[in-house]
């Protein structure tokens, strides 16, 4: 494995908690993937002042995971990630709230790896989640989108077969007042999306996933793959897809777009042999 391009850390105790910019998430679970296998996929945008890597976290109690780390800017921490037990949790920021409006601490990603093994395990912690925010989990049987609105307002949407998909705008009948700020790359993406899952014919594979996360069918502000109209704008620095497989280890893509840098793409299998290096 070329492993040498990431840096791999090890942290005993972790409790980091940044904010992130605008992002697209989706997933299929159950009869929708091939072979049963479940996918889970965050686009992760976000201004070129900073960089993707790829940490290994070995707390000192709790579960082992795979963070998508960003360094540099504003924008500084874990973006989402998957632990040793096949859990995935990926986010994507509330754009639609004015910033001086979002309040409130919330229960970090780090805290959710170290400590849940499944997808209802995280849901049973939703009420912690706080700050508005975006997520998407999944595990080898469900997939859940998980909505955080002001004045501590939930809405989830949970899965064993199906596809689910979010961008940066509120979906719920009960939450859609918070949107109260225009974000046309939100709904330009979120209909992209939703096109490309509806419309696909056959099950779904990582390779589907790895086609749709590339996709500049909207131009460089608002394609899933975002390019940016000016070196300043919002771009999609990364991509990081999880199939987990029924009977099988996990195996994570990653593809970064690291200003100033190549493109860079890798998978690992995620199998014991991986999580004890």
């Amino acid at each position: 494995m070329k492993l040498k391009r990431f840096l791999f850390i090890l942290i005993v105790i972790i409790s980091i908690n940044f904010p992130v910019k605008s992002c697209t998430l989706w997933g299929s679970a159950g009869s929708t993937g091939k072979d049963g296998i479940t996918l889970v996929t965050k686009n992760r945008d976000w201004k070129p002042d900073n960089r993707n890597e790829l940490w290994l976290i070995k707390p000192e109690k709790g579960f082992k995971f795979i963070a998508l780390y960003a360094i540099g800017g504003e924008s500084e921490g874990i973006k989402g990630g998957i632990n040793e037990k096949g859990l995935v949790v990926l986010t994507a920021s509330a754009s639609t709230i004015p910033k001086e409006e979002k309040y409130g601490e919330k229960i970090s990603i780090a805290e959710l790896l170290k400590t849940c093994d499944t997808v209802d395990a995280v849901l049973d912690k939703k009420d912690k989640f706080g700050t508005p925010f975006f997520y998407i989990i999944g595990d080898k049987t469900t997939i859940a989108i998980v909505e955080i609105g002001q004045e501590g307002t939930t809405s989830v949407r949970k899965t064993e077969n199906g596809i689910l998909y979010h961008t940066n705008h509120y979906l719920d009948e009960n939450l859609i007042k918070f949107n109260k700020k225009e974000n046309e790359s939100s709904y330009v993406r979120y209909n992209r999306i939703k096109e490309l899952l509806e419309n696909h014919k056959d099950l779904f594979t990582m390779e589907d996933f790895i086609e749709f996360s590339s996709d500049i069918h909207d131009g460089p502000d608002n394609s899933i793959w975002r390019t940016g109209s000016t070196p300043e704008k919002t771009r999609t620095l990364g991509t990081l897809i999880v199939a987990i497989p029924k009977d099988a280890p996990p195996v994570l893509y990653i593809k970064f777009a690291n200003p100033g840098e190549n493109e860079y793409i890798e998978k690992l299998v995620l199998d014991e042999d991986f999580w004890g290096k």
